[in-house]
């Protein structure tokens, strides 16, 4: 009965928070948490979850405050406004590369919407550059998806560089595919696209010296060639495969150490004043992002652990339940990517399929999120009209 319950309350919590927006997911994740203490036992807080999402979003915020994203931006727009439309596809698995390495996509928004930019003359680029931007932060290793898929893979012994490039040869399919769709959007879809876009562009910082922002480049690509090519060991210390150099710190911390580090050096290297980091956009948005991540991933996590006896049941019984895998669906829709990869990734792990099999779930899920996005903003609309 609590099964029912809980997961119930869930899917209210999960369809409110799209009418009240902003922190009110997590809030109310943690109010149904404390409603069902009374017959089920919580459990432990995503500790781990909590410190790489906390590092990530100072790592975003620092990146933003030094002016990386903002010059980032202007270089992108100098060399995509010199290439002829016939070249879109190499616009958009250019755009690919750069959210791969730089694990945010949020300066994308800026590029496009730029009143002197792109979307006058070549607004069939909108659409596969936005693509673009959006499937890359599923493989990206400076992401927060990317970096608790390689937490995840790492943890349950899957090759980590496999599942990252089998992943990232998708994504860059799904966006060459979609250089060719956009020339069958209709007009008025890609005007309400840009519109979308045009409400999440945020000014950013301007960098004070352009020759510096080569080293954030270089830590980056070394940030990132660290968490590709580290692998976790049996008594808990972490080993460096390319130099077989064992660091005697557990997986997520060495991911958490990393970040802080690179951060804390582009803070000296551009002379960043702290509470300009705290006053970015990123830092402001990351904030709300982890405590919806706490109060959301503590709920569900104490769901499955009550209620994992029933699940393994159901996936011993042999039969196919439909009912079942639409509400499964559902909840999929609803719930962000990393969650889903912190939580649900091991059990899929662990039924030993093949990497290819792992990689299309991943993706298809992760698909699903502009579904989410549009949902949010139709019930967003409906409100402001009241």
């Amino acid at each position: 009965m609590m099964c029912t319950i809980g997961w119930g309350m869930l899917l209210i919590v999960l369809i409110a928070s799209l009418y009240l927006g902003g922190i009110s997911l997590g809030l109310l994740s943690g109010l149904v948490l404390g409603s069902l203490t009374f017959s089920l036992q919580p459990a432990p807080p995503p500790n781990d979850l909590m410190l790489l999402q906390a590092t990530w979003l100072l790592l975003m915020a620092t990146l933003e405050a030094s002016g990386f994203f903002y010059l980032l931006t202007n270089k992108c727009k100098f060399f995509i406004t010199q290439i002829n439309n016939y070249y879109g596809i190499l616009i958009a698995l250019f755009c690919y590369g750069l959210v791969f390495l730089t694990g945010d996509n949020g300066w994308l928004y800026r590029l496009i919407c730029d009143p002197n930019g792109l979307h006058k003359d070549k607004a069939r680029l909108v659409f596969p550059i936005a693509v673009a931007g959006y499937m890359a932060l599923l493989a990206s290793p400076l992401s927060i998806s990317g970096i608790l898929l390689i937490v995840v893979a790492g943890n349950n012994g899957l090759p980590i560089l496999h599942l990252v490039g089998t992943i990232a040869t998708l994504t860059v399919g799904i966006t060459v595919a979609s250089s060719w769709f956009a020339y069958f959007i209709p007009d008025r879809w890609l005007s309400r696209l840009y519109a979308g876009f045009n409400g999440l562009a945020k000014d950013e910082v301007v960098a004070p010296s352009k020759n510096k922002i080569r080293l954030l480049l270089f830590l980056l690509v070394g940030a990132e060639l660290l968490f590709l090519s580290i692998q976790p060991k049996p008594n808990g210390s972490t080993q460096l495969s390319s130099i077989q150099k064992i660091f005697p710190v557990k997986f997520p911390i060495f991911f958490a150490l990393t970040m802080l580090s690179t951060a804390a050096v582009a803070m000296l290297w551009f002379k960043i004043k702290p509470a300009k980091i705290l006053q970015s956009h990123r830092f402001k948005l990351g904030i709300q992002q982890l405590f919806i991540f706490l109060g959301l991933t503590w709920l569900v996590d104490s769901l499955l652990s009550h209620d994992h006896i029933y699940w393994i049941k159901i996936w011993s019984d042999g039969r196919v339940y439909y009912g079942f895998y639409l509400v499964a669906v559902l909840y999929m829709l609803l719930i962000d990517i990393s969650i889903i990869i912190w939580l649900f990734s091991g059990l899929l792990i662990e039924g030993d399929s093949p990497i290819v099999i792992h990689a299309l779930w991943l993706v298809a899920v992760h698909s699903l999120a502009p579904i989410r996005f549009w949902i949010s903003h139709r019930i967003k609309s409906y409100k402001n009209k009241q």
